[in-house]
């Protein structure tokens, strides 16, 4: 076999190995470190993958940097995305947009050991899975799944869900630190970016049957869901009911009184304690109300919720966040400084 040959099997067969242990990975029931390793693993499957797509169909491009070494991922992907999307306009780009999002949460996985990101991961692995067997068969003629019998096991979730159930702006549930919210941000922008561009592959899959049906979601039909629930209004009922919206025909959330703490941790006087703890000469001042008033604004950060959901003139009390707390220090010593200097 030709040394050009050889090197593009070789790339496919390493690749293919990488995507197989990527599943394993990801299916078995009880591990810990999942994700930390099944996106270092699909990420790997991608770049060998597209490296092969170079050395077999992109002519005047090379696998190899100027110093002997492989072209990195990016630099591949960007190579393949111009190959596939001058070919057909706009076929790659969501793949492309997969493969990014998935490449963001690796390199900044550190970040994000505060926050319960599963759903988010696996929707864009599920998806980049996908894609993959897609990919092979179409560019290698490699069915993966038909000659390894390979099936996709969702475990380790509690299903069913739906991509909108998460990606909507209320998400204080699953993601308290700056840096976990803007990657769930990331993820919402690159949907709405490929919608403006008229492209419905989408980056993320959800799963509406257990183990029945996969539910290809269309861009367009993701940002209507996100949009009607990120823009309704909230009550919570006394035990166990949230709504969002008063629309009878919206989705309804249940939630316990535990379940509603989990979330809106902290009671005012708690704030106050923490505040006192964690913010350098903290006082009640003014700036601590200003603040206080612009977090309240935001219902990741806080709710006010009433203690008898049927009486309308019952009293009400306000419940805050993890993300409340970091927001309120960061806006306290901002302003309290500007106060000081002015």
């Amino acid at each position: 076999m030709a040394k050009h040959k050889m090197v593009q099997s070789n790339l496919v067969k390493n690749s293919i190995s990488a995507y197989f242990a990527a599943i394993e990975i990801h299916n078995k029931p009880n591990i810990s470190y999942r994700y930390e390793t099944v996106t270092l693993l699909i990420l790997n499957a991608w770049e060998l993958a597209l490296k092969a797509y170079i050395k077999k169909w992109i002519k005047d491009k090379s696998i190899y940097a100027n110093d002997g070494h492989t072209i990195t991922i990016d630099k591949a992907l960007v190579y393949v995305a111009e190959d596939l999307n001058g070919k057909k306009s706009n076929s790659f780009e969501a793949v492309r947009r997969n493969i990014e999002e998935i490449e963001i949460y690796r390199n900044g996985i550190t970040h994000f050991y505060c926050d319960e990101l599963e759903p988010y991961i696996f929707m864009l692995v599920a998806r980049s899975a996908l894609n993959y067997v897609e990919f092979m068969k179409a560019h290698f003629s490699k069915d993966i799944m038909s000659d390894e019998g390979l099936f996709i096991l969702p475990l380790g979730f509690k299903l069913p869900f739906l991509p909108e159930d998460f990606l909507s702006g209320n998400y204080a549930k699953y993601a308290s630190t700056p840096e976990s919210q803007e990657f769930i941000k990331g993820i919402v922008k690159t949907i709405r970016d490929l919608n403006d561009a008229g492209i419905e592959d989408s980056i993320v899959l959800g799963f509406d049957i257990y183990l029945e049906s996969v539910k290809k979601a269309k861009n367009s039909d993701l940002l209507a869901a996100i949009t009607s629930i990120e823009e309704a209004d909230v009550t919570f009922g006394k035990v166990t009911h949230a709504r969002f919206s008063d629309d009878p025909n919206a989705k309804v959330y249940n939630m316990t009184d535990d379940e509603f703490r989990k979330i809106w941790k902290y009671s005012y006087q708690e704030l106050i304690d923490w505040c006192r703890n964690n913010i350098p000469g903290f006082k009640q001042s003014k700036v601590f109300y200003k603040v206080k008033r612009q977090v309240e604004e935001d219902i990741n950060c806080a709710y006010k919720r009433s203690l008898d959901k049927d009486n309308v003139k019952a009293p009400t009390k306000t419940f805050y966040t993890d993300l409340a707390l970091e927001e309120i220090k960061k806006l306290y010593i901002k302003f309290d400084e500007e106060h000081t200097e002015a």
